[in-house]
Order: C-alpha cells, then structure tokens, then sequence
C-alpha cells in the first residue's frame, strides 16, 4: 500500500491528536477558571451576609437595620470586586422589637446572580450564589 507508514498507521494522526489535545486542554482551563470564579463568588457573598447581618445587629431600629445592612452587603460586594447582574439582600431585624433581656439576633440573605457566559464554557451561563447569616442583638442594649 502506498500512503502508509510501517504498521498500517496513516500520515497527520499526530496533528489530528495535537488538535483534540488543545480543545480537551482549552476545557480544562476554562472548567479551572469557573471552579475559581464560583470559589471567588461564594466567598464574596458569604462576607456580604456576614456584614450585613452584623451592621443589622448594631442599629437600634429594625428600619435603619434593613437599610443599613443591605448598604453594608452592597458595599461588600463591590469591595470584592464581584459583579452580579441581580443582588438581593433580605435583613430579618425584627429581633430589634424584642424586650430588653430577650436573647433576639438579626439576619441577613445575601443573593447575587452571577454571569458567567464569558467563559464559553458549555452550559455556563447564570447562576445564584446564596449565603445567609445570623448576628446576636446585644440583649441589654438600648432599642427604640
């Protein structure tokens, strides 16, 4: 047979193997950067709960908790850098209205909507990244 190599191989395998080795590599890059990413995003968000549920816990009215909590995880997340197409922050502060010496504690859910379509990674698109936290209200501390 002409065209063939000593045990019946074929010429251009080797380039045809460099080719789907550089896609299955290209993947695996991309599939690292988004594993980092969704790490990045987690953490991020779970700060933003965290700060917001504590800043919550130091107000003295349920109204300025809200407000100054959901401030507080807004600042958090623009401080790391994580843009989210949607962010929503739910502050649970009614444990301000509790009676002086009531154990209570405020709350705060943080969700961000991550996009993630940049990477051409298949099936990557959007995705919510949740995190919740619960602060202790100072029993003895003045409330209004």
């Amino acid at each position: 047979m002409i065209g063939t190599a000593p045990g019946g191989e074929r010429g251009g395998s080797p380039s045809v193997e460099a080719a789907v080795l550089t896609v299955l590599v290209g993947l695996l890059i991309a599939f690292a950067i988004a594993g980092g990413r969704l790490v990045s995003a987690e953490s991020a968000v779970d700060h933003a709960a965290r700060s917001a549920a504590r800043v919550a816990s130091l107000q003295r009215d349920a109204a300025s908790a809200t407000t100054e909590g959901r401030r507080a995880a807004e600042l958090g997340l623009s401080e790391q850098g994580l843009r989210c197409t949607q962010v929503d922050v739910d502050v649970d502060a009614t444990g301000l209205s509790a009676p002086l010496g009531t154990p209570s504690s405020a709350a705060a859910t943080v969700r961000c909507s991550v996009d993630w379509s940049d990477l051409g990674v298949p099936g990557a698109g959007a995705r919510d990244v949740v995190a919740g936290f619960t602060s202790p209200i100072d029993r003895w501390r003045e409330r209004s």
